[in-house]
């Protein structure tokens, strides 16, 4: 219902278990398929296989027959294109949890874990999911931003997304921390440079 107040535009929903209510509907989706993906594409990301259904679909209007109107689809969007409002703010969809941070820095979503800065550490915080990120909000700001791992397996741990600069307030308590803690793994070359220099002398932890 938020969707449909945000854009303006009413839903028509089928009963449940009621199949033959869109069956004409699941045979389009079924011949679109079918049309769409010939030939199947050879893509190395999820943003290169849209760029590529995006042409295709475009594409494939100039040549399918709009269903209602003589012409193509096409020629009836450029005819409606004229008419359509302006599109406001995006619409901000997404699904919220309620979560508490671990002592370790972490949340917990879909078998894996995102750090999220020491300062909230064992405090409750809102998790909100969105298809390709997560965002973190703990008294109404947003306090840090992953990009959502999507894994479907089953048979293998989950992963731990870890941003170093999440644990700064960590290693001026601790700096050994810094030698061999997780968070610090992948710090920027310019960093692991400086890190390997002052590691050579005492104290160089600390400094």
């Amino acid at each position: 219902s938020a969707l449909v107040s945000h854009y303006l535009f009413e839903a028509e929903f089928c009963n449940p278990a009621s199949g033959w209510e869109k069956g004409q509907v699941e045979k389009n989706v079924r011949d679109a398929r079918h049309r769409l993906w010939q030939p199947m594409p050879r893509v190395a990301s999820l943003e290169e296989l849209n760029d590529w259904l995006e042409n295709r679909c475009k594409d494939l209007w100039q040549t399918i027959p709009h269903g209602t109107q003589p012409e193509t689809i096409a020629d009836i969007w450029a005819e409606e294109v004229s008419k359509l409002m302006q599109v406001g703010r995006l619409f901000d969809g997404f699904v919220e949890y309620a979560k508490r941070v671990s002592p370790t820095c972490l949340v917990h979503f879909e078998r894996n874990r995102y750090s999220v800065p020491a300062s909230f550490a064992n405090r409750p915080v809102s998790l909100r999911v969105y298809p390709d990120r997560i965002v973190v909000v703990a008294e109404g700001l947003s306090v840090c931003e992953h990009q959502r791992i999507i894994n479907r397996s089953h048979d293998r741990p989950g992963r731990t997304v870890y941003d170093w600069r999440h644990y700064l307030a960590v290693i001026q308590r601790k700096p050994g921390a810094l030698r061999n803690g997780a968070p610090f793994a992948e710090l920027p070359e310019a960093f692991t440079s400086l890190q390997r220099h002052l590691l050579k002398k005492p104290g160089g932890d600390r400094e």
